[in-house]
């Protein structure tokens, strides 16, 4: 038996969405072409001595705190001379991680986080193809615009269009949608109806449900809105999700409200999604994938300063969902949905559906098999 090809995927831990994104392409690769090749997660940046490392450890909580910070720092390094002094900055203590993961030879490098592709270009040895998989949707900072990449796979026909501005030619580009990990497809597969699904949950099978989905980290206002939900005269049920925050989970129970289900780190999201009639979350770009394939439309409750401002632009110019900045708007937004017509909501969801691509892990990975050959 030959010994599998390694690739080496590249990622950092600011958010949740870099990880998830390489952890579905490689079991994507895993299902698609088992025992073939081999993948190694790297998170060069997690060491907290080194520049790279004390910023990202900044990221979550200037994100959830200050992020109108977070929104000046992106302006003012989206340029491409202060993109190449800040990647040199940070740079310094992470090329060697970097290094220390390509060995022995890899047969390819992908890297998933826009602060990793310049040190992938300097580190990998001459003859690996080296891919960049970006992770935003439709904007994007111009650090994942690598020019020097074999490969940049787009999300989308906007983030194709972005990056043929910016001057990457054409025939290094590929749009392949966001990946998602290969659980959903399965899930997918498998329903039937949403009645079926929520008695598996043990949820009320007929009552109107609502996700709440605070992200991989958990955020505060998660628990605004489950209140402002059970207070309203909806009788509907709740799932809020609020990851690897267990403090907000813990305060969203002892809040006790009616019909309120609090749920801290998942694994079962596509089987939540599937027994949920709408989605309410950040505009994230993994959770508006998960929930588009879901069928869920979408009622975004805010984004991040940069590159989720496209993300709700999109999502209301296409009429996959709302913008809901407000507790009273997420009431008026649930309260206006559930009183349409049935066929006007079944709409909805197709259109949803239509809008995403679960199979995106597996297209990337074909991509990334096909330029390791």
């Amino acid at each position: 038996m030959s010994v599998p090809k390694r690739f080496v995927f590249l990622f950092s831990d600011t958010g949740a969405g870099h990880r998830a994104a390489a952890e579905a392409v490689a079991e994507a690769i895993r299902r698609r072409y088992p025992n073939q090749f081999m993948v190694d997660c790297k998170d060069p940046m997690a060491d907290r001595r080194v520049i790279a490392g004390r910023l990202t450890a900044l990221y979550g909580p200037v994100t959830r705190r200050v992020p109108f910070l977070w929104g000046a720092a992106y302006r003012v390094t989206n340029m491409r001379p202060t993109v190449r002094l800040f990647q040199h900055a940070i740079g310094r203590g992470v090329r060697r991680r970097v290094a220390g993961a390509l060995e022995p030879r890899p047969a390819l490098v992908a890297s998933f986080h826009p602060l990793l592709n310049h040190v992938a270009a300097e580190t990998v040895p001459y003859g690996v193809p080296r891919v960049t998989v970006i992770t935003d949707w439709v904007d994007f900072h111009q650090a994942w615009t690598d020019l020097e990449a074999d490969c940049i796979i787009c999300p989308s026909d906007a983030a194709y269009q972005l990056c043929r501005r910016r001057g990457v030619p054409a025939d290094r580009l590929v749009t392949a949608g966001l990946p998602i990990h290969p659980r959903f497809q399965d899930a997918i597969r498998g329903f039937t109806d949403k009645r079926s699904m929520r008695l598996k949950l043990r949820l009320r099978p007929h009552a109107p449900t609502v996700l709440l989905a605070g992200g991989g980290d958990g955020t505060e206002p998660l628990r605004k809105y489950a209140a402002a939900l059970a207070r309203s005269p909806l009788d509907i049920q709740v799932l809020a999700v609020c990851g690897r925050n267990k403090a907000l989970a813990e305060r969203i129970r002892e809040d006790n409200h009616a019909g309120v289900h609090v749920f801290g780190f998942v694994d079962n999201m596509p089987e939540l999604l599937l027994a949920s009639d709408l989605l309410v979350t950040r505009a994230g770009p993994g959770m508006i994938a998960e929930g588009l394939a879901c069928g869920c439309p979408l009622l975004l409750t805010g984004y991040l300063p940069g590159q989720e401002a496209g993300n709700v632009k999109e999502v209301v110019s296409r009429d996959l969902g709302r913008f809901v900045p407000r507790p009273e708007d997420l009431v008026e937004a649930v309260t206006a949905w559930f009183a349409k017509l049935e066929s006007e909501r079944l709409d909805d969801a197709s259109r949803a559906r239509a809008a995403a691509d679960p199979a995106a892990a597996f297209q990337i990975a074909d991509v990334m098999v096909k330029l390791s050959v």
